[in-house]
Protein backbone atom coordinates (compact mmCIF):
# COMPACT_ATOMS: atom_id res chain seq x y z
CA UNK A 1 0.00 0.00 0.00
CA UNK A 2 1.46 3.51 -0.62
CA UNK A 3 0.11 6.81 0.19
CA UNK A 4 -0.36 9.62 -2.04
CA UNK A 5 -1.24 13.31 -2.34
CA UNK A 6 -3.40 15.13 -5.04
CA UNK A 7 -1.32 17.73 -6.56
CA UNK A 8 -2.09 20.37 -8.87
CA UNK A 9 -0.31 22.89 -11.14
CA UNK A 10 -0.23 24.51 -14.21
CA UNK A 11 0.98 21.06 -16.18
CA UNK A 12 -2.20 19.50 -14.97
CA UNK A 13 -3.62 17.45 -11.89
CA UNK A 14 -3.29 13.72 -10.59
CA UNK A 15 -1.97 11.52 -7.54
CA UNK A 16 1.74 11.40 -7.10
CA UNK A 17 3.42 8.72 -4.69
CA UNK A 18 4.55 11.00 -1.40
CA UNK A 19 8.15 10.13 -1.66
CA UNK A 20 7.62 12.42 -5.05
CA UNK A 21 6.70 15.15 -3.01
CA UNK A 22 7.74 18.14 -2.83
CA UNK A 23 9.15 19.98 0.35
CA UNK A 24 6.47 22.58 -0.37
CA UNK A 25 3.50 19.71 -0.50
CA UNK A 26 5.14 17.95 2.83
CA UNK A 27 5.17 21.25 3.96
CA UNK A 28 1.54 21.77 3.82
CA UNK A 29 0.86 18.18 4.92
CA UNK A 30 2.37 18.44 7.60
CA UNK A 31 1.19 21.85 9.19
CA UNK A 32 -2.39 20.60 8.39
CA UNK A 33 -1.98 17.40 10.09
CA UNK A 34 -0.11 19.58 13.37
CA UNK A 35 -2.75 21.90 13.77
CA UNK A 36 -6.10 19.47 12.57
CA UNK A 37 -6.67 21.82 9.82
CA UNK A 38 -9.88 20.72 7.93
CA UNK A 39 -9.50 20.00 4.17
CA UNK A 40 -11.91 21.60 1.93
CA UNK A 41 -12.11 20.33 -1.46
CA UNK A 42 -12.14 22.90 -4.45
CA UNK A 43 -13.28 23.36 -8.07
CA UNK A 44 -10.15 22.89 -10.36
CA UNK A 45 -11.61 25.59 -12.57
CA UNK A 46 -13.16 28.32 -10.21
CA UNK A 47 -11.90 27.25 -6.70
CA UNK A 48 -15.25 27.18 -5.51
CA UNK A 49 -15.76 24.99 -2.24
CA UNK A 50 -17.16 21.56 -3.11
CA UNK A 51 -18.38 18.37 -1.25
CA UNK A 52 -16.60 15.77 -3.43
CA UNK A 53 -15.27 15.26 -6.75
CA UNK A 54 -12.61 17.69 -8.59
CA UNK A 55 -15.52 20.13 -10.03
CA UNK A 56 -18.47 22.32 -8.88
CA UNK A 57 -21.84 22.44 -10.98
CA UNK A 58 -21.22 24.81 -13.36
CA UNK A 59 -18.10 22.89 -14.48
CA UNK A 60 -19.03 19.37 -14.82
CA UNK A 61 -18.80 19.03 -18.84
CA UNK A 62 -15.46 19.95 -18.41
CA UNK A 63 -12.80 18.00 -20.02
CA UNK A 64 -11.09 15.88 -16.84
CA UNK A 65 -14.28 16.51 -14.76
CA UNK A 66 -15.67 14.57 -11.83
CA UNK A 67 -18.51 15.53 -10.76
CA UNK A 68 -20.93 14.13 -8.35
CA UNK A 69 -24.49 15.08 -7.88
Amino acid sequence: MSIEIFRMDTTGAGWVDIENATTAELLDLELAITFNAPMQMLCFKCHTPIPKGNVCANHKNVKGAIYFD
